[in-house]
């Protein structure tokens, strides 16, 4: 079956409401083109106001031991009569080895993120992928076994992911076993009726697995080049102004040319950051429907206090590992 870029979903789902969807489905790439490509391909399976949605919906985390009960859920009918989908999001099931820089990249932009629980799981599938003990990656040993650079000094991220995966008992899991199972489940098919959505941020496309779910079912590629070059930040800042037009459109807001430019100067490629700045920003204006970079100046210099929020936040929810985290994040940006 083909692969097919996200800008070419829409033209998908309408030859597909005739012809028939697909009974898997695996949206990998940038993370919120991947969830905006889900939603619509969700939408089109089961619409959101249909009383079949709450019902027929199945949404499993995208760990690895959970790979054998998103197959059998995708292998049961619904109770309820109609399509039933089940979606297996955020999966590392297509990792492999030539992901192992990308992962420890994302692991620590998480971390800086504040945002421990998604370091974790991209720093819990490297151990996997690499068969690493939290005794391997240890002060002592982490140099060798993560191959980090010998000029970076500070590499203390790393004890507060693995401070964090400890306290909340996260682990690895066998990948081999797992991608093995879920590639049988992939060839055999599944009932008619029931559809499974994988989505995934990373993978392999040489792997046996990935060549097995482009044979038997639709592959959307959010993918977006992180590079340097010219063409690269042309398609990076294409992508932005896109996502950007949209929200703008939806609020009924415009924003100044010099005011984009100091966004972007701010976040860089980074979609999320830039979509949440630019929320900050709409609800900053109110009624004005113009956004100035007299704007931009004065909210976005006020981000560095978010980790009060993320703080209050995690002493109420009794999370000692992140309540101590953000306590020195705050003072260290004293």
């Amino acid at each position: 079956m083909p692969e097919i870029n996200y800008k070419e979903l829409k033209s998908h789902i309408n030859s597909s409401e005739k012809e028939g969807f697909s009974r898997l489905y695996l949206i990998h790439g940038e993370e919120l083109l991947c969830k905006t490509a889900f939603e619509e391909l969700l939408n089109a399976l089961l619409p959101e106001s249909s009383s079949d949605r709450n019902l027929n919906y199945d949404p499993v985390d995208g760990t690895n031991e959970n790979i054998f009960d998103a197959v059998e859920r995708a292998n049961t009918f619904s109770f309820m009569s109609g399509i039933k989908v089940v979606a297996f999001l955020d999966s590392k099931i297509f990792y492999s080895k030539e992901n192992e820089k990308s992962l420890l990249e994302k692991a620590k932009e998480a971390h800086a993120q504040k945002d421990l629980k998604k370091a974790a799981r991209y720093f819990t599938g490297l151990m996997s992928l690499l068969k690493l003990s939290f005794d391997d990656v240890g002060k002592e040993n982490r140099g060798k076994s993560l191959k980090i650079d010998a000029g970076e000094s500070d590499n203390s991220w790393i004890d507060d992911i693995t401070a964090y995966c400890i306290g909340n008992g996260i682990g690895m899991s066998g990948e081999e076993d797992n991608a093995s199972f879920f590639q049988k489940a992939v060839e055999k098919g599944f009932p008619k009726g029931n559809h499974l959505i994988v989505t995934a941020e990373l993978v392999d496309k040489r792997l046996s697995l990935y060549k097995a779910v482009n044979k038997n079912g639709v592959i959307i590629d959010c993918q977006i080049p992180k590079g340097d070059s010219r063409n690269d930040k042309a398609v990076q800042e294409s992508v932005l102004l896109e996502r950007m037009n949209a929200v703008l459109l939806k609020n009924d807001k415009t924003i100044d040319k010099a005011a984009y430019h100091a966004m972007y100067e701010m976040t860089g490629f980074d979609l999320r950051t830039f979509l949440n700045s630019l929320e900050k920003l709409i609800s900053f204006t109110g009624k004005r429907k113009r956004i100035t970079v007299e704007d931009v100046e004065s909210v976005l210099k006020r981000t560095r206090l978010d980790p009060i929020y993320e703080l209050t936040n995690a002493v109420a929810d009794r999370n000692a590992a992140n309540s101590l985290f953000f306590l020195d994040s705050l003072l260290a940006s004293e």
